[in-house]
């Protein structure tokens, strides 16, 4: 570890001023560069407490999570145990219902497979039951057909791919995780599907508004996200494209472990897979934000995503309220933040903005 002092205390400064606006609550902070930490700050508080937030709490991350999934495929596509225009039902046959038979890998991938609203569900609280969720899916009818359009799956993302995952390892989705990421990383704070002995580690998520301002959206079922947020049950079940509860060091390393050297000699993915990962898959404005979105294999590409850099290799993934997590290879960087207060006011600045802009003048690009 290579913490940078003068970095650290700029980064303090921004978050600290931040926090007293009231738009945040609790931030954790980790940069790594060339495979050493060079930032690592925890600042704020983990609940209405007010105790303070430690470095190895857990935050529930929202999308963040879909990075991290995300890699988990690439894992298998590298040993050639997967292909990603191979359909997503010749590993979970009762998918091909109601015209999905079609749909592969790289559809649901890239956001272009046409199953983007929620399952249609009885109640909240199946959302908390991955096989109920799994039999949702599989009724649910594409609303285009695979590739024709680009729209952002908030949630229907992870299933079918979590689905694909267990069809060929055998194991549990969350158990791929832990033993095929966390495992050779040495990662003790990352999960998607919490054990219930680290439940005393996640810190309380808030939101910056009045619940009753707040309405359902596709990310979250009901008006107030930080009810979800907050279950133990969501916390539990199996949910890749939101539910991973995480620290920032956990996940900086991961994305460290993509790009130059890895972390401690460990690389998750070689550099032709990860080229392959983060191809352009689509660049064009998306059909329902109207924001302009380059996405590759399952992550947000730089120069459309702001704070991921200047350059489309740069690559990772934000969640609902204000998490990331990327890589910019152009630094031979990883960046995550977490956070225990959610922006969902319309004035709330972007933090991850400002605190990336300033890695950057820190920093020196490679080469």
């Amino acid at each position: 570890m290579t913490i940078n002092p003068t970095l650290t205390a700029a980064l303090r400064v921004a978050i600290e001023r931040a926090i007293a606006t009231g738009f945040e609550e609790g931030i954790q902070l980790c940069v790594i560069q060339h495979g050493q930490r060079v930032v690592d700050l925890t600042v704020g508080t983990r609940d209405d407490a007010g105790t303070p937030l430690r470095p190895d709490d857990l935050s529930f991350v929202w999308s963040t999570s879909k990075g991290i999934t995300a890699t988990a495929v690439h894992i298998l596509a590298e040993r050639g145990l997967i292909q990603y225009d191979d359909a997503i039902a010749d590993y979970w046959p009762a998918f091909a219902r109601n015209g999905k038979e079609a749909i592969s890998i790289r559809h649901i991938m890239s956001h272009t497979a046409g199953i983007y609203p929620n399952p249609v569900l009885n109640s909240y609280e199946e959302l908390r039951d991955y096989e109920t969720v799994c039999t949702a899916i599989t009724a649910m009818t594409p609303l285009h057909q695979p590739g024709q359009s680009h729209i952002y799956h908030p949630l229907t993302y992870g299933w079918p791919l979590a689905k694909v995952v267990e069809a060929v390892t055998g194991m549990p989705f969350g158990a791929f995780i832990q033993t095929e990421i966390c495992a050779p990383l040495g990662l003790n704070d990352l999960f998607i599907g919490l054990p219930v002995a680290r439940h005393a580690d996640v810190a309380r998520t808030s939101i910056d508004v009045d619940p009753a301002l707040l309405q359902a959206t596709p990310d979250n079922p009901l008006p107030d996200p930080s009810i979800m947020a907050n279950d133990p049950a969501i916390w539990a079940t199996c949910m890749p494209a939101a539910n991973m509860l995480a620290s920032a060091r956990a996940i900086a390393t991961v994305y460290a472990a993509l790009i130059g050297d890895g972390v401690d000699g460990v690389r998750l993915l070689s550099q032709r897979q990860v080229a392959n990962a983060t191809r352009v898959q689509c660049w064009l404005v998306d059909a329902e934000s109207q924001h302009e979105t380059g996405h590759s294999l399952g992550f947000a590409l730089g120069k459309a995503t702001a704070h991921y850099g200047a350059l489309p290799t740069a690559f990772g993934h934000c969640g609902y309220g204000g998490s990331t997590g990327f890589a910019d290879p152009q630094y031979d960087m990883a960046f995550a933040m977490t956070k225990t207060r959610m922006n969902l006011h319309p004035e709330a600045p972007s933090l991850k903005r400002e605190l990336a802009a300033i890695v950057r003048q820190h920093l020196t690009p490679v080469g």
